[in-house]
């Protein structure tokens, strides 16, 4: 019962996870039994083991190879496509987090420029004070770009305890 509940845990986790990104549980089960794999999975495979139709499966794999969490192979001889996961937590933390924060800040600069192009030149009191507001955010922005782009770019284990190091010295222990 250990390595079962073991999996299961994990399994969940990785569920749980996906619905906390907006995602369909699926994508995390998906993960999951790839996960636990040794050999990479033919499309049929995973579909049975995760009890989802083959249509589902195919949908989740392709947006979990687009943002790097699992791997197609081919094997010679073989016309199937078969997949396998990034097993490093901290690759898969940094690509399904980082990444979508990272996308998530592009989005937002270009809006809030929009924004701002559209009330351009007017001068009314209501444009003056949503071209400060933008303005903020943009600035806030950023900063959260900054920050991010250092996450991605570096060990997350050095950017974490250099974070924590700073914080410490500059707000007190």
């Amino acid at each position: 019962m250990g390595v079962e509940e073991a999996k299961r845990i994990i399994m969940e986790h990785f569920a749980n996870t996906a619905r906390r990104f907006g995602l369909n549980e699926l994508y995390g089960y998906i993960y999951g039994v790839l996960f636990f794999e040794e050999e990479p999975m033919s499309l049929r495979e995973i579909a049975e083991k995760t009890g989802y139709s083959l249509s589902h499966v195919s949908t989740a794999l392709k947006l979990l190879e687009n943002i790097g969490l699992v791997k197609r192979i081919k094997k010679p001889g073989d016309k199937k496509a078969y997949f396998k996961a990034i097993k490093n937590i901290r690759e898969w933390r940094r690509e399904a987090y980082y990444r979508k924060i990272e996308e998530d800040v592009r989005q937002t600069r270009e809006n809030l420029l929009r924004a701002l192009k559209e009330i351009e030149g007017d001068e009314s009191e209501e444009a003056q004070r949503i071209k400060e507001r933008i303005e903020f955010a943009l600035e806030r922005n950023a900063i959260t770009e900054k920050i991010v782009n250092i996450f991605l770019k570096n060990d997350e284990d050095a950017v974490l305890r250099a974070l924590l190091e700073c914080l410490e010295e500059k707000l007190g222990r």
